[in-house]
């Protein structure tokens, strides 16, 4: 089992979980791209293939918010 998370700001703890992207009547994990956004009509130019899934942590104690794109 991992070893529990500590906050960087007040040393609470941290637990895991996803920030939501909403499309449509869908709903996805977020994801994060490289560079500046590009509009189009139809909304933002994204490269899939570079596209990076988020992982995110939230303090208990603070509220602080983690994210990790990998």
């Amino acid at each position: 089992m991992a070893a529990a998370k500590a906050c960087p700001k007040c040393d609470g703890r941290m637990e895991d979980g996803f920030v939501v992207d909403h499309g449509y009547g869908e709903k996805h994990v977020a994801g994060w791209q490289s560079g500046k956004p590009v509009k189009k009509w139809w909304g933002l130019k994204v490269d899939k293939k570079r596209l990076l899934s988020i992982e995110s942590w939230r303090c208990n104690r603070c509220g602080f918010l983690e994210h990790y794109a990998r």
